[in-house]
C-alpha cells in the first residue's frame, strides 16, 4: 500500500461514510457471539492506523486489545492516537503465543498479500486463537471490479466468499457466518470500478465526500447492517466470513511460541 494511503486512513475512516457503515455491519455480526464479553483477548491483524483497534476496544471492552501491522509508517499514527498495544510484525509470523486469543479481526489485508502469504497468515491467526476462538475476516470481493484503487492499495486478489471460505476450512477452520456486504450500493459502483480501470487511473477511493452525499451513503450502509442481523447477502463489494477455532484442534497445537521483546 502507497504510504499515502496511511495518512488519508488517518484524515477520514472516523467520519466517512465506508468506515462508518462498515463498522456497524461489523457490529451486526460480532455482537451475537461477544457482546457483553468482558474476559476477551482481541487481536487485530492488520491495524492500520489504529482506528479500528480503538473502536474495538470501545465498543466491545475486552480485557486486552492487541494490533499488529507490517507497515512501519503505520506506527507513527498509533502514537498520534495513544496507542500503546500495537506492534510492526507480520501477519505471517506472529510474534504472539499459541492459544492465547478469543478473538481475531482481519479487516481488508490479505487481499494484499500472495496465495502462499495468505495461507500463512490463516494459520498463524488459527494457532494463535484459543480453541473455540472466533475469527472474522473482511475481504474486498470480485477480481473482475479491480478498479483504480487497487492500484493504489496494491490489491493482488479479490475474494469470493467461497474462496475465502476454502482459505479458511483449509486452514482447520469451522464456519458460523458467511454473507457479501455493501450490497446495495453494489450497482451503483460497478460504472465506477469499470470506468476507473478502463481509464488505467490509479486513485484511490478513500477522499472526502461532499456531507450529504456522505451522510446519505452512511445510513445506506447502517440499513444494511440491520438486514444483516436476520440474512445473509448473496453478493456485495466486501466477502465476510466468521469462522470458530474446533475446540478438538487443542490436542494438535505445536509448543506455544514465546512472546518476542
Amino acid at each position: 500500500m502507497r504510504p499515502e494511503e496511511y495518512q488519508a486512513m488517518f484524515d477520514l475512516e472516523e467520519h466517512l461514510w465506508w468506515y462508518d457503515g462498515m463498522r456497524e455491519i461489523t457490529t451486526a455480526i460480532l455482537d451475537p457471539s461477544i457482546a457483553g464479553r468482558r474476559d476477551l483477548r482481541l487481536l487485530d491483524v492488520g491495524c492500520g492506523t489504529g482506528y479500528s483497534l480503538r473502536w474495538l476496544s470501545e465498543r466491545f471492552e475486552p480485557e486486552l486489545a492487541f494490533g499488529i501491522d507490517a507497515a512501519p509508517s503505520a506506527a507513527r499514527f498509533w502514537k498520534l492516537r495513544e496507542l500503546t498495544t500495537a506492534s510492526v510484525a507480520s501477519a505471517c509470523s506472529l510474534p504472539l503465543r499459541s492459544n492465547s486469543f478469543d478473538l481475531a479481526t482481519c479487516f481488508d489485508v490479505i487481499y494484499q498479500f500472495s496465495r502462499k502469504d495468505a495461507e500463512s497468515a490463516v494459520a498463524e491467526v488459527h494457532r494463535v486463537l484459543k480453541p473455540g476462538g472466533s475469527f472474522l475476516i473482511r475481504e474486498p470481493a470480485y477480481n473482475w471490479m479491480r478498479g483504480g484503487h487497487d492500484v493504489a492499495v496494491g490489491t493482488r486478489h479479490r475474494f469470493t466468499l467461497t474462496e475465502l471460505r476454502h482459505l479458511l476450512i483449509g486452514a482447520g477452520f469451522k464456519l458460523k457466518r458467511a454473507t457479501y456486504a455493501n450490497t446495495l450500493l453494489f450497482w451503483a459502483a460497478i460504472p465506477h470500478r469499470l470506468l476507473s480501470r478502463i481509464t488505467g487511473g490509479g486513485m484511490s477511493d478513500v477522499k472526502p465526500v461532499p456531507e450529504w452525499r456522505n451522510r446519505i451513503l452512511a445510513r445506506t450502509l447502517k440499513l444494511e447492517s440491520r438486514m444483516l442481523r436476520r440474512l445473509a447477502f448473496p453478493f456485495g463489494l466486501s466477502a465476510i466470513l466468521l469462522v470458530e477455532k474446533q475446540t478438538d484442534d487443542a490436542e494438535k497445537l505445536s509448543c506455544p511460541r514465546p512472546l518476542k521483546d
